[in-house]
């Protein structure tokens, strides 16, 4: 199955703003239901639907009543940007892919994990990295 990456709008059939159910209908039942608390008012700020066998995770904003879909994240090996397999190129490839198709808005740091991000504010994309090979992509429409 190929995912396909629509910057700022969700991956295929799937678009940000929906809701839990479109999801649920599209991938099934999550194997795991997280729920993220305010850190100060401990009210839930977002929902988290993880799909491990499809290497999916579906991020819902909740803090405002309805949940809706406000970020995807995937480490699918068969996960699609501007028509390419994005973890079959590297960092530096993902970069020049970027700034081919418009977007220029670019910060890396190392997180403290050990990853090196890569984000494209002006996509809403972070790209992950593990000693120059992509590990996750994680992108939203805010």
């Amino acid at each position: 199955m190929d995912l396909h990456v629509i910057l700022k709008k969700g991956m295929d059939e799937i678009r940000f703003g929906c809701t839990p159910e479109l999801v649920r209908s599209a991938f099934g039942e999550p194997e795991d239901v997280e729920e993220l608390e305010s850190a100060i008012d401990g009210n839930v700020e977002s929902i988290v639907w993880n799909y491990p066998d499809q290497g999916l995770n579906f991020f819902f904003d909740a803090a405002n009543g309805e949940p809706i879909l406000s970020t995807i994240e995937s480490d699918n090996l068969e996960t699609m940007l501007f028509n390419l397999k994005i973890f079959n190129i590297t960092r530096d490839n993902v970069i020049t892919l970027m700034y081919e198709n418009g977007f220029s808005d670019i910060e890396e740091d190392d997180e403290t994990w050990g990853e090196h991000r890569v984000t494209f504010d002006d996509a809403q994309i972070d790209f992950y990295f593990v000693d120059q090979e992509l590990s996750l992509v994680s992108w939203g429409s805010y």
